[in-house]
């Protein structure tokens, strides 16, 4: 990748071949990306490289295995009967129990929640959609549902996972309930079941963002640790990882600091569909990166570039919205389709970033400590010099100089 002609390049280090051949190449296979039970939909790490589908099937067989070992333990007790009665009694409220009938809990007293604006504006925007599609009876019926959760919702103090468990659980008990009723079932239907399920799902993600975003204060801690070693990382931008990335062209910098940009305004957003947009928006611009510089534009290639990103612009809070997407979204989101495919690269991206060591970079533990605490500074080459815009100027200004002194001569 040249920046100025043959002349320049002495103002590299000798070693710059060396370094080049031991850069940090991603491959990944397509097959890798799919959940590993074969089901053909996106599978993540962070789920034992599972689709969502499986992976709730997967918590749900092991809390069934739990609870049996539990129930075995348990037998043992001369009380049996009493113990059994109040271990039943203290287990997690199932989704019977939380979002049943509103209609059958009207002397349940709750205090009256004060919405911010943001909460207000999707409230409106879901009522106008409910009101243009819906009978009023079906309207009611949504709004009663929708209301009750919400409410159980902020009140609950449950894990993370079990609050994922039951949202996941509230949406899929109104996709039936919704199923059986006529009025989707004939053929002058304008409406389907799944966009109302779409927009219940913005609604109770920007309702109830303050319960379930960064619901543990553990999660947030890990996420700030997370932020920090992104950044004691940032020098692998500097050419240790292996792109085909033409950092000499401008408007493939350019776009490289839009993917950025977007990638940072993923944390901007309460609604699982608009943080996914932002994803999608920031992986397109990293694509029309790839074909300015003339790379093939394929998911080998996605990858690292993707790494490079969140590298480079250090998101914050990246783990805790990749955790909420994974929890609250609808399953259909992140199983299939671009918004999936995307995600589960970034799910990758993360879980790279977590593991990268010296033995993956393919230097030595002092070195890579060194570079990690800031104490020895990256070497000057063709990669770094293409990524710094001051650098790039000065050689430009050289190249020109250059030029005009030759036309001088002649």
């Amino acid at each position: 990748m040249a920046l100025g002609g043959e002349d320049h390049e002495d103002v590299f280090s000798d070693g710059e071949e060396n370094e080049l051949s031991r850069r940090l190449k991603v491959q990944i296979n397509e097959k890798d990306l799919l959940c590993v039970n074969g089901c053909g939909f996106y599978g993540t790490p962070q789920w034992g490289n599972r689709c969502s589908k499986c992976w709730r099937e997967h918590q749900l067989a092991e809390k069934r295995s739990q609870d049996y070992a539990k129930n075995r333990t348990l037998l043992g007790f001369d009380n049996f009967q009493e113990r059994r009665k109040a271990a039943t009694e203290s287990r997690t409220l199932t989704i019977k129990k939380i979002f049943r009938s509103p209609s059958m809990l009207a002397s349940t007293s709750s205090k009256t929640r004060q919405l911010s604006p943001d909460s207000k504006a999707a409230r409106e925007v879901l009522t106008d959609f409910l009101v243009m599609s819906l009978p009023t009876a079906i309207l009611q019926e949504i709004t009663r549902q929708v209301k009750y959760a919400v409410m159980k919702i902020s009140e609950l103090r449950v894990t993370p996972d079990e609050l994922s468990e039951l949202v996941q659980s509230f949406y899929q008990y109104l996709i039936d309930k919704l199923s059986q009723n006529p009025f989707f079932n004939q053929d002058k239907c304008k409406v389907k079941v799944e966009d109302v399920i779409s927009e219940v799902e913005k609604y109770i993600c920007v309702c109830c963002y303050n319960s379930l975003f960064c619901a543990s204060s553990d999660e947030e801690v890990a996420d700030l640790s997370l932020q920090d070693r992104i950044r004691s990382l940032n020098w692998v931008t500097a050419g240790f990882l292996e792109t085909k990335l033409d950092f000499s062209r401008q408007t493939v910098r350019n776009l490289l600091d839009d993917a950025i940009a977007e990638m940072i305004d993923i944390n901007s957003h309460r609604r699982s569909d608009e943080k996914l947009d932002c994803l999608v928006r920031c992986s397109h611009k990293i694509f029309e990166a790839l074909k300015e510089s003339g790379a093939p534009t394929s998911a080998d290639e996605f990858l690292p570039v993707l790494i490079y990103v969140l590298l480079k612009g250090n998101p914050p809070l990246i783990q805790s919205n990749v955790k909420f997407i994974s929890r609250f979204a609808l399953p259909s989101r992140i199983m299939s389709g671009e918004s999936g495919y995307f995600f589960t690269n970034l799910s990758c991206a993360l879980q790279f970033v977590q593991d990268m060591n010296y033995a993956s970079l393919k230097m030595e533990r002092s070195e890579f400590e060194a570079y990690t605490s800031g104490d020895l500074v990256p070497p000057l080459n063709m990669i770094n010099c293409g990524c710094n815009q001051v650098i790039q100027s000065y050689l430009l200004c050289l190249i020109s100089e250059k030029c005009y002194v030759d036309r001088e001569k002649q």
